[in-house]
């Protein structure tokens, strides 16, 4: 009999062990406890109360999407992102309760929040699609926080189904302020319609946008041989039939260094069939009369491909000054282009009373050039590109040519004359710095194509 009640004493006493440890009720009451909406959820401000019983807060809520979420905090902490949402939402209801070290909870208490838009819906409050220059661009604005994806597609023929279809034109990580992005369409259609679709990051499908009808910009390239066109240069252009430069190599039809590498197969690697501005061609202008106002679409300018040359050193006479060694340090890293009405004069009008259309900008530093520039593969043996001094013939017609795409801005404004000012080219990496060899300001371009909106479009 005494064995039996020593049983049951012990096994009450295991069960209010178990009893203590299961209950934990402890009223959930915060010293200060605030919702701040933010795009995308919200911010739990708090404060725990001063209780060494207390471990931490869990929270508990669902998301836009029905899926139970739950995240805890600690004394470490005193906030917490409640994310998730996608529209604008008031009176979220979420749980709350504290649990000690053994993990064991409080009975819960319910508040509710409110949210804002997440960027995977903010950004079709200001969503565009423009039409753009052989096809379209998209842009749009962000809240400062951001996640989630950007996918933007047209309806166009699948080349492989012959068959009108959704194609993808890039996916991008959605940008904090918002982006401009810019898409080059390789089929030629007159109009067409675009898709915008945003995903989150956890793979769900937020929104969708359809931008029926839209333009597409097509382009003509203009003739200097046919004079739709004239050109002029307000500083100096460099004439030496000895070396190969000249004016007239600027519009011969020769884009990729062709006439320099005819003259490299033949033993003469220093006659170069290009064109060079200078000295101090630095913010003078390269001015292109249409004759009549025209859109302006864009001035392509073509480097050399590379052809594993050197190039001759300061003090080694004409070309030493020509060149300095660097063909890089004599290509543009920053220039801008102006549309000027009929009327004016393009050799003296105030540029900053002119319509900017195109401002391009680059890092000119040795290192940004090597590995990011436009013209990251021309000829230097210190370049990236691939070396085209061994092809044949055939081989170097078939490579595509190292261009410069200036494209301006679409605005429906015709302009008579088109200017173009080169403010800035790239470093070198002589000492193993960021070395200006460009003092005396030369530039050049082994090419320029003039573009201007197609005629079909406008009459």
């Amino acid at each position: 009999m005494r064995n039996i009640l020593l049983i049951v004493l012990l096994m009450c006493g295991f069960i209010a062990c178990n009893d203590d440890d299961a209950a934990f009720d402890v009223p959930v009451d915060f010293q200060y406890l605030t919702f701040e909406p933010v795009p995308g959820g919200a911010i739990m401000r708090y404060k725990l109360p001063s209780n060494l019983d207390v471990f931490g807060v869990r929270v508990r809520y669902n998301d836009a999407f029905g899926k139970e979420l739950y995240k805890d905090g600690s004394y470490l902490t005193d906030s917490l992102l409640l994310g998730g949402f996608t529209e604008a939402r008031s009176e979220v209801p979420v749980q709350l309760c504290f649990f000690n070290r053994k993990m064991v909870e409080t009975t819960s208490i319910e508040k509710t929040f409110s949210t804002k838009p997440a960027a995977t819906v903010a950004i079709f409050d200001k969503l565009e699609v423009n039409p753009f220059w052989g096809g379209f661009n998209v842009t749009y604005q962000s809240p400062e926080t951001v996640d989630g994806t950007i996918h933007v597609f047209y309806i166009g023929m699948n080349p492989t189904t012959r068959q009108l279809d959704s194609i993808l034109m890039g996916s991008y990580p959605i940008v904090e302020g918002g982006d401009t992005l810019n898409f080059e369409l390789k089929q030629k259609v007159d109009r067409l319609d675009v898709v915008v679709r945003t995903d989150d990051y956890e793979g769900h499908r937020v929104k969708l946008v359809v931008k029926e009808d839209v333009p597409n910009l097509l382009m003509d390239t203009l003739s200097y041989k046919d004079g739709d066109f004239k050109f002029k240069f307000t500083g100096n252009i460099v004439e030496n039939e000895q070396y190969g430069f000249s004016e007239k190599y600027l519009f011969d039809g020769k884009k990729k260094g062709e006439g320099y590498r005819s003259h490299i197969l033949k033993g003469e690697s220093r006659v170069y069939d290009t064109f060079m501005a200078g000295p101090y061609a630095y913010s003078e202008r390269f001015i292109f009369d249409f004759g009549t106002p025209q859109v302006p679409a864009a001035l392509y300018v073509y480097a050399f491909l590379n052809l594993g040359n050197y190039y001759p050193q300061p003090g080694s006479g004409v070309l030493g000054e020509l060149w300095c060694g660097n063909y890089q340090s004599r290509l543009p890293s920053k220039a801008r282009v102006y549309g000027v009405k009929a009327g004016e004069n393009p050799n003296t009008v105030d540029l900053s009373a002119c319509t900017l259309l195109c401002d391009f900008k680059e890092n000119n530093t040795f290192n940004y050039w090597r590995n990011y520039s436009w013209c990251k593969n021309t000829d230097n043996t210190y370049g990236s590109g691939e070396r085209c001094d061994a092809l044949t013939d055939a081989e170097y017609a078939a490579k595509d040519p190292i261009v410069l795409r200036l494209m301006c801005n679409y605005t429906k404004e015709e302009f008579q004359y088109v200017i173009l000012v080169v403010e800035d080219t790239y470093r070198s990496n002589r000492y193993n710095a960021d070395w200006n060899e460009n003092t005396k300001e030369y530039v050049t371009f082994d090419e320029i194509d003039v573009v201007v909106q197609a005629k079909t479009e406008r009459e």
